[in-house]
């Protein structure tokens, strides 16, 4: 899919749009479950997909932070065009230890901006989105 420009938009503009897209699709859930998100390559997700599965069966395990990994960069791969070579990486540590954190760094597909986007996300102990932090 070709992603139109958008030249009424600067950098920091598009980057905050990004940023309010990604927290979107992340904080909506769907009726797949875990199984079935992980296996759908993104162009096979449809809007009645958008969001991401019930994240309430992960637990700290290192298996689990690469299963939430794979599930947030296809959910954005899915959904946000404007965003190309998405990398996640997640923590989950211990319970007493605080929350699980995740970054997501990619590139924006603007011809413009060629430079990578880092968005930090702040997530609760069910995998739920909280805030995606930071700047561009």
């Amino acid at each position: 899919m070709d992603v139109e420009t958008f030249p009424w938009m600067d950098e920091q503009e598009l980057i905050a749009s990004v940023r309010r897209e990604v927290a979107h699709a992340l904080n909506t859930r769907c009726t797949l479950t875990l199984e079935q998100a992980g296996s759908l390559e993104p162009h096979e997700r449809s809007a009645l997909d958008y969001g991401l599965p019930d994240l309430r069966p992960l637990g700290p395990a290192a298996a689990d932070a690469r299963h939430l990994e794979r599930l947030i960069a296809r959910a954005v791969e899915a959904y946000e065009p404007r965003l190309r070579q998405i990398h996640v990486s997640v923590r989950i540590p211990p319970e007493e230890e605080g929350a699980p954190v995740a970054v997501i760094t990619a590139r924006l597909a603007q011809e413009a901006i060629a430079e990578p986007i880092s968005l930090p996300l702040r997530l609760d102990r069910s995998g739920r989105l909280v805030e995606v932090d930071g700047e561009g």
